[in-house]
């Protein structure tokens, strides 16, 4: 199997160089089904790795939001990353958790110093907290920028997507296009 030589930005270094000099952790947050590329996109190969979620995620039983879910992974669970890397399975993970195989999508992850961790949702602008999922729905909340919001899910609309967000204790809708991962290489 050749190495990839592909570069991976943050690192200054080829992602197989950074997997091979570190005991990977990952701290994965998966509050929404789409989730935005980090690692995928900079690995080509990935040994097996520890990994921690931070936020629920869907593990599905194929690599896509299409698959059946099989499992939520909790908060704090340590999950193993099996295969990862770029266009492998559209940018899907192959994990472990459990004693089950499955997949997580891979494009929220962020390479780090140490560790890779899911690249935590934040707000790009002031953002309205509605109601319900749409613009006519009354606003509950502002929730100024950069903010780290937790998406439970999104859904998709004509459109946009909404997600339903919690911040400081308040629950309600936000346009997924006010939403970004904050570090993470290419954050949607």
């Amino acid at each position: 199997m050749k190495k990839s030589s592909r570069f991976c930005p943050s690192q200054r270094r080829s992602f197989p160089e950074f997997f091979a000099k570190q005991e990977i952790a990952m701290h994965i947050r998966l509050g929404s089904p789409l989730l935005a590329a980090a690692l995928s996109l900079c690995a080509a190969t990935a040994m097996a790795a520890t990994t921690v979620a931070t936020d629920f995620s869907n593990m599905r039983s194929g690599p896509g939001a299409r698959w059946p879910v099989i499992a939520q992974i909790p908060a704090g669970a340590k999950i193993r990353l099996d295969n990862c890397g770029p266009g492998w399975k559209h940018d899907w993970c192959q994990i472990r958790y459990k004693g089950k195989r499955g997949f997580v999508a891979a494009n929220t992850l962020e390479p780090t110093m140490k560790n890779v961790v899911v690249a935590p949702l934040v707000t790009r602008d002031t953002t309205a907290v509605r109601s319900g999922p749409g613009g006519n729905w009354k606003v509950v909340a502002k929730i100024p920028p950069g903010q780290k919001v937790a998406a439970s899910a999104c859904q998709k609309g004509w459109m946009t997507s909404w997600c339903k967000v919690t911040y400081e204790g308040k629950s309600g809708y936000v346009d997924r296009n006010y939403l970004k991962r904050k570090g993470a290489v290419f954050a949607r």
